[in-house]
């Protein structure tokens, strides 16, 4: 296996909004930002899989630079993929998100740039993301995303190391953008729509955070 390190309208219809506190006790950036995901799969059908590290628009981006084709052959748009493409509208219950959810963590980040980096995350569904050791409480998290400010934070509380596929950190993410958010009237013609909040896994040995990164 090959090492590589490398340091939208978004809601087409209403939604329902959960009221979210703009503020609260949730553990601090320096805290979640300890490390980036990497990225194990494959770059090129038949190639040996291939692993790098960083935010989840810098892999997709490196992965482009390594494989111009990669989309059509491996990726959402290709015949291959395990993982079809998934919008962020509401949408029936998704089978690897759990019910186990809170709005009252962390605090408000732009919905929109959310949703961009939930789009990147699912552009390398078809790879592992994996995260550090850690414990409840202060789990081993990674930055999958960050994107004018706003983060996706993969947390293990697991003392093993934490290995799961990438599409199932971006549908964490959407489950927690379309319970938790938050609508405010900004002037003219203008709302700007946030969100914040934690989902745990169902066995809950990881979560996903979205927070200031």
């Amino acid at each position: 296996m090959k090492l590589i390190s490398t340091s939208v309208c978004l809601l087409a219809g209403a939604m329902t909004s959960a009221a979210l506190p703009s503020e609260n006790s949730g553990r601090v950036v320096s805290d979640l930002a300890r490390s980036e995901i990497t990225w194990t799969g494959h770059v090129r059908p038949g190639e040996p899989t291939v692993s790098i590290t960083g935010t989840a628009e810098r892999i997709y981006k490196r992965i482009i630079e390594m494989n111009p084709n990669y989309d059509n052959e491996l990726g959402l748009n290709s015949s291959n993929s395990t993982v079809k493409r998934r919008d962020l509208e509401p949408i029936v219950k998704r089978a690897t998100t759990s019910d186990d959810w809170t709005c009252a963590y962390g605090n408000d980040v732009n919905a929109e740039s959310i949703g961009a980096g939930i789009r990147y995350l699912y552009s390398i569904a078809n790879g592992d993301c994996a995260a550090p050791p850690g414990s409840p409480g202060a789990g081993g998290c990674t930055v999958s995303s960050c994107n004018a400010g706003a983060g996706i934070f993969l947390c293990n509380d697991s003392s093993n190391e934490l290995h799961t596929d990438c599409f199932i950190v971006a549908d964490n993410a959407v489950e927690v953008l379309i319970n938790c958010q938050s609508t405010t009237y900004a002037g003219g013609n203008t709302w700007i729509t946030n969100t914040h909040g934690q989902i745990f896994s169902k066995d809950r040995s990881w979560n996903v955070i979205l927070n200031r990164c």
